[in-house]
């Protein structure tokens, strides 16, 4: 969730210094939208406290279902830059995701860099690295400091995910009105 407020506050940043206005987002158009809605209620599940009722396969299963219907809003949306750059983002989560048994590998040092303590192997939708992990530099690698709020450990892919929203928020302020652009 801190990864979609970050793009969400950078984004608008950006949109704001390269002159444009916040009422231009009323002009985001996407295809199926509702793909993404669909996703994150699928993970908000899959990370509650209902998923210890449903139990792990099935809360390791909604995980992986919600990037499936990430990645088909992605290729229905390919037209839009930034679209493009959060969905090679969200594929490299996916694919670290996946080949760790549906959960995010986590690196022990970042992960006492931002604070974060794990009672067992797995929290929530994160695994520590451990010498069987495939892929470990796709993993949350990288820590924001603990003394900050909401300190958490993140990837390349999270990275990669704020660019895209924050491209796509940010290009989506600079679109003239019909009015500014008949001036």
């Amino acid at each position: 969730m801190l990864v979609l407020l970050t793009a969400l506050l950078a984004g608008i940043l950006g949109g704001y210094a390269a002159g444009g206005r916040l009422r231009h987002l009323d002009s985001l158009r996407f295809s199926r939208a509702w793909l993404v809605v669909l996703a994150l209620l699928l993970q908000v599940v899959a990370f509650s406290p209902l998923a210890t009722t449903l139990g792990e396969s099935v809360s390791v299963a909604l995980h992986i279902a919600s990037y499936v219907l990430l990645a088909v809003f992605v290729l229905l949306n390919r037209n839009s830059w930034g679209v493009v750059v959060a969905g090679v983002g969200m594929g490299l989560n996916m694919v670290a995701i996946t080949l760790n048994g549906g959960y995010m590998p986590a690196s022990p040092t970042a992960l006492k860099y931002a604070g974060v303590a794990y009672a067992g192997e797995t929290s929530n939708n994160s695994g520590v690295i451990t010498e069987s992990t495939h892929l470990a530099f796709l993993g949350d690698i990288f820590a924001t400091p603990s003394w900050l709020p909401a300190a958490n450990v993140f990837s390349i892919g999270d990275v990669l995910i704020v660019v895209g929203v924050a491209l796509v928020i940010a290009c989506a302020m600079r679109r003239p009105t019909a009015v500014e652009a008949a001036t």
